[in-house]
């Protein structure tokens, strides 16, 4: 695999936890502006505390941040070992 088919394992990490962390953010808003809709459901994936406070805010914001770099470094941690598999 040559190097510019490879993924940076730091890059997509920061990409992932940088997009799960705004959509956390506006799951977390359209629940505090307008109360138990579908987007409740998702900010209740990173806290138990109530979709549209503030304690909800802060403990999700701090896991969806983990769990976006761990998803994207895992992506690209296997991304470029199966790439290992590509015929030349």
């Amino acid at each position: 695999m040559t190097d510019a088919s490879k993924l940076s394992v730091i890059r997509c990490a920061a990409s992932s936890a940088a997009a799960l962390s705004t959509v956390f953010v506006l799951c977390w808003l359209a629940a505090t502006l307008f109360g138990p809709i579908g987007s409740h459901m998702f900010v209740t994936m990173f806290t138990p505390a109530p979709p549209g406070s503030f304690v909800a805010l802060g403990a999700g914001l701090c896991w969806s941040i983990v769990f976006g770099a761990a998803v994207g470094g895992l992506f690209a941690a296997f991304h470029n070992w199966i790439g290992h598999w590509q015929r030349p």
